[in-house]
């Protein structure tokens, strides 16, 4: 080999060593994108979720003596929410009734290892109606609530109602800032929370003839995850309220102008026939 083939035998390996590596990375880039490309975007987990959550309350099958009861829940979720320190990784509120003042209230939710089992769907069932109903499913063995799950009872110190729609949303919320909640959470910890109120309404509704009767369902929240479902309403002329609890584990209260008015400890009786109770199913999901 001559001396000008020699200097030159380098600079060729180093040009062939960095193709190598190009190709390499190249490689890699590619297999990166296609792994990226394989692994579902979170607007795709959200979506299946939500189908997954639509299917079961959509499933669930409504049977009354009385007429005006409805035979399924409505399509559309009431509120969505995560609860991502507490492993819940989706929720719904769903409502029983078209117009007025909701008849039942139930809530989905995802938990990828429930109390350190499996993953399954959780439920909260709330009725708000003594018209009787059972509402059945393949996760629902037969809810027939033998009344109420909360009492409606007069808020003193509200105004005249307003003649406005808008104005009367507004005395609504005002009246919904009252109010005011704790809750002691006991899973697989125990932890203890001041409860925040959402500052808009989940649901509007009128809950009786006159013209200006008006009421709203709020909910006071820990983190996003609703504990209470508080509901203001008028007929026209006079205000109540009403409090329901939408968590089984946790002890409840409820202080209106910093006066307790309303707790109850965790539930425990998990018996069909209540007016409100809770059960879990097992469900597969993203």
């Amino acid at each position: 080999m001559s001396d000008q083939s020699s200097r030159q035998w380098p600079p060729l390996f180093v040009r062939l060593a960095c193709c190598a590596v190009v190709l390499y990375a190249g490689t890699r880039a590619l297999a990166g994108e296609e792994a990226t490309a394989n692994q579902p975007s979170k607007a795709d987990v959200a979506h299946k979720r939500l189908e997954i959550m639509t299917s079961r309350i959509e499933s669930i099958v409504v049977t009354s003596t009385d007429p005006a009861v409805p035979k399924q829940m409505q399509s559309t979720p009431l509120f969505r929410y995560d609860d991502e320190t507490r492993g819940y990784v989706d929720g719904t509120i769903w409502r029983l009734g078209e117009k007025g003042r909701p008849l039942a209230i139930i809530t989905a939710e995802l938990h990828p290892k429930y109390l350190g089992g499996g993953s399954r769907v959780i439920y909260d069932f709330l009725s708000l109606t003594e018209r009787p109903f059972t509402a059945r499913s393949l996760d629902v063995a037969g809810w027939s609530p033998g009344g109420s799950a909360v009492a409606l009872k007069a808020l003193a110190g509200a105004p005249l109602p307003a003649a406005e729609p808008a104005k009367r949303l507004t005395q609504l919320k005002q009246q919904a800032r009252r109010f005011s909640g704790t809750q002691i959470v006991q899973e697989l910890d125990k932890t203890s929370v001041q409860l925040r109120l959402l500052p808009r309404e989940i649901y509007r509704y009128s809950p009786a003839a006159h013209e200006l009767a008006d009421g709203a369902m709020f909910l006071l929240v820990n983190g996003r995850n609703p504990a209470l479902l508080l509901m203001v309403e008028t007929d026209g002329k006079t205000w109540q309220y009403g409090v329901g609890r939408l968590s089984s584990p946790s002890t409840l209260k409820v202080e209106l102008d910093d006066v307790l008015v309303w707790s109850e400890p965790p539930f425990t009786s998990f018996e069909w026939s209540h007016p409100y109770t809770a059960s879990n199913s097992a469900a597969e999901f993203p």
